[in-house]
Parts: C-alpha cells; sequence; structure tokens
C-alpha cells in the first residue's frame, strides 16, 4: 500500500474523506458553460433591498403562480408578488410552523421540498401536481432551500423544470467545487438546466465569502436566476453584461460587499 492510501485509510478510520481536487481545466469548462449561457436582460427587483430580495425579468403579468420552498422567516418576495401582480405563492418549509406573513395568496404546507415525498418531505414535482398545475407552463420558482437544491435539482426531469417561466435558485457550499465529485454533480444540473434556460443574473451572497485556489476564486454561495429560452426575446437587451446590477444589494448588511469574479461572465483569457 502506497504512502498516500494509507493517509487515506487512516483519515477514513477517523470518519475523515479526503478528496482528491478536479483539475483547473475541468472547472474552467464548467465556468466557461456558464458564461456562454448568461444572457444580458432587462431586468426588475422583487422582495426589497437585502437578502430576500431578487432580480428577474419581468415575467409577470404571465405568471399564473409562485412556487417558494425554503420560505423560513422572510415572505418579502412573496409578498410583493401577491401585492403588485396577484400572483399566488404555494410556500414550504418544515422548519417554520406557518408563512411568516398573513396574506390571501399565500399557500403554505410544513415540508421540505426534497428528492422523495414522506414524511415531512415532498418532491417539487408532486407539489405541482398535488395543485393540478401539471400542464401549466407560466410558474415561477425561488428556491432557497440551504443545500437542499442538489437533491431536487438532480431528481425533477426537465420537463418539470421547463414549467418554469423563471427561476431564482440559491446554490450553496460551492467552495466544494474545486472537489472532482462535486463539480461533476454541479456541472450535471446545469447541463440539465440549460437544455431548456439561460441565466439572466448571477448575484454572490456575502454571507459567506470567495474561496480561491489557483488563481480560480468561487463564492461559496450564489443567486442565480434562469429564464427559460423561449422567452429571451421579449427581455434579452443585447448589451454587454456587467456586475454588479445597479438593482443588486447586499444579502447581509454588516458584512463587505463581494463582487462576482470575472470569469463567471466575461471571458478572461
Amino acid at each position: 500500500m502506497s504512502f498516500k492510501s494509507k493517509i487515506r485509510q487512516a483519515a477514513f478510520k477517523n470518519h475523515y474523506w479526503i478528496e482528491k481536487l478536479n483539475s483547473k481545466v475541468e472547472l474552467h469548462e464548467f465556468l466557461e458553460q456558464f458564461r456562454e449561457h448568461y444572457i444580458s436582460c432587462d431586468l426588475v427587483r422583487i422582495g426589497g433591498d437585502g437578502d430576500g430580495g431578487y432580480l428577474l425579468p419581468n415575467v409577470f403579468d404571465k405568471i399564473s403562480c409562485c412556487f417558494s420552498p425554503g420560505i423560513g422567516y422572510t415572505a418579502n418576495f412573496e409578498k410583493e408578488l401577491s401585492e403588485k401582480f396577484n400572483i399566488k405563492s404555494f410556500m414550504a418549509d418544515a422548519s417554520v410552523k406557518k408563512a411568516p406573513l398573513s396574506d390571501r395568496n399565500f399557500d403554505f404546507i410544513p415540508k421540505f421540498l426534497g428528492s422523495h415525498s414522506r414524511e415531512n418531505f415532498i418532491t417539487l414535482s408532486e407539489w405541482i401536481a398535488q395543485n393540478n398545475l401539471e400542464s401549466d407552463s407560466n410558474l415561477l420558482l425561488q428556491m432557497d432551500i440551504e443545500g437542499g437544491e442538489y437533491d431536487v435539482l438532480i431528481y425533477e426531469d426537465t420537463n418539470t423544470l421547463a414549467s418554469f417561466s423563471a427561476m431564482v435558485v440559491e446554490f450553496h457550499n460551492l467552495q466544494k467545487l474545486f472537489e472532482h465529485d462535486f463539480l461533476r454533480m454541479v456541472s450535471a444540473i446545469f447541463e440539465k438546466i440549460y437544455k431548456n434556460f439561460s441565466i439572466c443574473h448571477v448575484h454572490p451572497n456575502n454571507c459567506c465569502g470567495i474561496a480561491s485556489l489557483d488563481g480560480i476564486e468561487i463564492p461559496r454561495v450564489i443567486e442565480v436566476t434562469f429564464i427559460r429560452n423561449d422567452l429571451l426575446d421579449n427581455f434579452a437587451n443585447g448589451k454587454s453584461l456587467t456586475l454588479p446590477h445597479p438593482l443588486d444589494s447586499k444579502n447581509v448588511e454588516k458584512n463587505d460587499d463581494i463582487s462576482m469574479p470575472l470569469e463567471w461572465w466575461k471571458k478572461t483569457r
């Protein structure tokens, strides 16, 4: 047994796992695909400044309802959808007993979103079906579920995702993109999304900073807004991308702001 193998075995017996880092080439390929699917669009901000507010294309006149898992203690986004556009929000979160705000357009269930439906979990596709919306292609998804997004996006097929005109997804623990297996998983998820969607905005959450290795910078948490490709003609503006967007706002007011590293949205090599 080699010295490296002995180290890995000793670490494993002590409940540690030593993961091989991916090559820079693989990570650059992921970032290149991210850039190639990033389209400049006209955007508006919904949910106010700070955490819970997001930038999206103004698709709201056609949106029938919003699915919003991971509601927690903030519902400013859903409240604005209701008050400005009369959009109903289906909300799910087993960590709280009820929605943090009252509104006639709120429908809350105390469940987590996941890759199976049992006990206090439900899948996105079953949640949609329970509300008789399987044939609706004018839905909106706003998902911030603290790392559970990977289970959901692995499980759900392209047809379910294509029910949404736009999706805002917060991706967590992205510093693990330096790890080979995690990068492969996230790459597969994004390739699934790219079949029907383009990226129209990305914003780093300043809660957790940036991880750097070998000149590559990865925000640990990012918010990504996707627009379905059949809607691009209505919202793409043909302008050069620039970040931060004028409507961007810090998630955590007391923390220093962080900028999206250039390689995610602008060709640097």
